[in-house]
């Protein structure tokens, strides 16, 4: 391993690339990588050559599964770059790369303007307050528009959108940008098919682009007194110094710059990447990380510094056949080297760090040494989850986790061969620990392996993995809703255990408060009134969580619930007789709260050309949909937005293009769990 450069922290950018499915992330990647002599070719989607879509079953359907991360250099400047899934069964995927992200490029496609992916991922990066640049990409699309793509932007997502950027053309005779901030155009020629090459020339300014160039000097004055004074005495502003304001207000989030292109035809991308290093944070601007010290509960900060005691975050897990347990690393603090110990403080075990890599996509480049600001690939770590936090065992810290939406189709899932049958049940788990949306389980009455996912395709996936990353043939039964139960009742239950178990005489009391609670709110746990060490209450809420795995109705996991511990044990009473009272108690609580099933309900949206309208919305309200709205996208185009349940929208694709003569698409996510209208005995 070669001796690496040293680090400059105002020069490190994390960023990555987001978008609904098909709006160019990955092409804009792409390009991202091969003007930055990352690869000396361009790789495309299509082809399935594009340098971050690796996987087998990315290659073939032309869309990205898994986050891939790549590391390149741009006038000085590192980019650590993550590549995201734009379908809506792989959020999981986005949900762990915002969580180490420092900036967001959010890709909207120029003819469609916000799309339901781009909410979803735009109200992610909200909820972690990452600044963001937004990129209207495919502006040479037939039906490009800059101006509605904005107008969507404003009135679905954010009034902070400002344009820092007019196209030149549109449509086909789309040749480049006109830049607000540094007063050139940007032209690219049809000829030069790799883009490299363009023209830059300064501009004069007529009325219009005068008052988009004011309002960028207006929204950021406050972040440097002086701006307006200059601007009202020379008509504009040094570009550095305006630049500078522009950073601090997007860092703040109080602005969201927006820049076009056209990532297919090579245009627009060299100005973005100016941007990215310009405007989005390096580590250095950004406040300490905070987190618990795991041993007194007490908040705790580390400075973004490389001097300061190491802290990272395992964001990501993969599991490769040859390699074994891959975990993606972010360093927040500090630095670690190969072979050298550090705690997991979920565990609180010490791990040794076999291997550190640079990774790029699929590739791995062995390094010595990771150091704070930097997203490297590590091998070593026997007992990891996504959202661990890794320290100094002297000084140890754990950092607020990740949450993910439960999973919500099921399938029975079998080896063709009953040799297979312990090697699937071992890979079955090593998926699981990599994706947290996919669940494992047995059936207690068939003994049957049910898999449960965020969808039809994420399943797919699984199964082909299998087969071909793991050698396993499988048997899979037809997609299944997984349902929820939960109580209508408050309970009061007091349970006593006392019988022998193993030889021994175990004897516990319980007594617990079971109430039911608003759809949406999950699983609440009370045990204030409990007094027990930290380790012990956080034994106790896993021993109610497990107990609620298996509901009272048909075993569907059990929700929207509180449970009150009142009280526990007493003189006699051991661990063990206390956790089954515990779980006795649940169990009986549950059946005597008046239990009912919950269904999930998907939030649909379907771009449906204008004759076909009246046929999808027939269709949604025949399948128990309540349609919410119809909005016009075009003259030819509306959206239709419902609420439907999941169960009768199972192989919807396919009804969907007998619907619109192959013409409409569609995208849904679970909005909530209802209760079932309908009886149901056997899922």
């Amino acid at each position: 391993m070669e001796k690496r450069p040293s680090l400059d922290l105002s020069k490190i950018r994390n960023i990555g690339f987001a978008a609904h499915i098909d709006a160019g992330k990955t092409t804009t990647t792409e390009r991202v990588l091969f003007y930055s002599k990352k690869i000396h070719r361009i790789g495309e989607v299509d082809e399935g050559s594009a340098t971050t879509d690796w996987m087998e079953q990315e290659k073939e359907r032309g869309i990205t599964i898994v986050s891939a991360a790549v590391t390149t250099f741009w006038k000085g400047h590192q980019l650590n770059i993550i590549d995201t899934p734009g379908h809506v069964d792989f959020t999981a995927e986005v949900e762990r790369a915002l969580r180490v992200l420092d900036g967001l490029i959010v890709i909207f496609d120029a003819s469609a303007g916000v799309e339901p992916q781009s909410e979803t991922i735009w109200h992610q990066a909200e909820r972690y307050g990452i600044p963001r640049l937004i990129f209207f990409n495919k502006m040479d699309k037939l039906a490009a528009s800059y101006e509605n793509s904005l107008k969507s932007v404003k009135s679905r997502l954010t009034a902070k959108a400002v344009l820092f950027q007019l196209p030149i053309g549109q449509e086909s005779s789309f040749r480049g940008v006109i830049d607000l901030v540094g007063k050139k155009k940007y032209v690219w020629s049809e000829e030069d098919l790799t883009g490299e090459n363009y023209l830059e020339e300064e501009i004069e300014f007529d009325d219009l682009l005068l008052s988009l160039y004011e309002d960028i000097v207006y929204r950021v004055a406050e972040y440097d007194e002086d701006i307006l004074d200059e601007y009202s005495e020379h008509g504009f502003v040094d570009v550095k110094r305006l630049k500078k304001a522009i950073r601090k207000a997007v860092i703040k989030g109080d602005i969201f710059p927006v820049f076009m292109g056209a990532a297919k035809r090579n245009m627009g991308i060299q100005p973005l990447m100016d941007a990215i290093v310009d405007y989005l944070p390096s580590p250095l601007d950004l406040p300490p990380v905070s987190g618990k010290d795991p041993r007194t509960g007490e908040r705790v900060e580390r400075k973004r510094d490389i001097n300061e005691p190491f802290s990272a975050v395992i964001f990501k897990i993969q599991v490769d056949k040859h390699a074994g347990v891959l975990s993606y690393m972010r360093v927040y603090s500090g630095k670690v080297r190969v072979n050298e110990k550090v705690l997991n403080t979920r565990t609180m075990k010490g791990e040794r760090l076999t291997r550190l890599y640079e990774m790029h996509a699929n590739r791995k480049h062995p390094i010595y040494e990771a150091r704070a600001g930097e997203i490297v690939g590590v091998v070593g770590i026997k007992d990891v989850k996504t959202g661990d936090t890794l320290s100094d065992p002297k000084a140890p810290i754990v950092f607020e986790g990740m949450h993910f939406p439960e999973p919500v189709v099921s399938k029975y899932i079998e080896p063709k061969y009953a040799r297979d049958l312990d090697k699937l049940d071992e890979i079955l788990k090593a998926l699981e620990i990599e994706d947290p949306t996919f669940k494992v389980k047995k059936d207690k009455e068939t003994g049957q392996i049910i898999m449960t996912g965020m969808g039809e395709l994420h399943l797919e996936i699984v199964e082909e993995r299998l087969k071909r990353d793991f050698g396993i043939e499988v048997r899979t039964g037809k997609p299944q809703v997984s349902y929820r139960e939960t109580i209508t009742k408050e309970v009061h239950v007091k349970e006593v255990f006392d019988r022998e178990v193993s030889g021994g005489r175990e004897y516990g009391i319980a007594l617990l408060n079971l109430r039911p609670l608003e759809r949406g709110k999950g699983i609440v746990v009370d045990s204030d009134r409990i007094n027990m060490e930290p380790e012990d209450r956080e034994q106790l809420v896993k021993i109610i969580y497990e107990s609620l795995t298996f509901g009272p109705l048909l075993g569907y996991p059990v929700t929207d619930i509180e449970i009150e511990v009142v009280s526990l044990g007493g003189e006699g009473t051991t661990p063990l007789g206390n956790e089954l009272a515990i779980r006795m108690g649940i169990e009986r609580g549950l059946k005597e709260g008046k239990p009912v099933l919950l269904e999930p309900y998907l939030f649909v949206e379907i771009l449906a050309p204008q004759e076909f309208v009246g046929n999808v919305i027939g269709d949604l309200t025949s399948r128990g949909g309540e349609v919410e709205e119809v909005v016009p996208v075009s003259e030819y185009v509306s959206n239709i937005r419902a609420y439907v349940p999941l169960r009768k929208m199972m192989g919807y694709a396919v009804s969907l293009r007998s619907l619109t003569q192959g013409r409409g698409n569609f995208w849904m996510k679970v909005a909530y769990f209802e209760k079932v209208k309908e009886k149901i005995t056997k899922i």
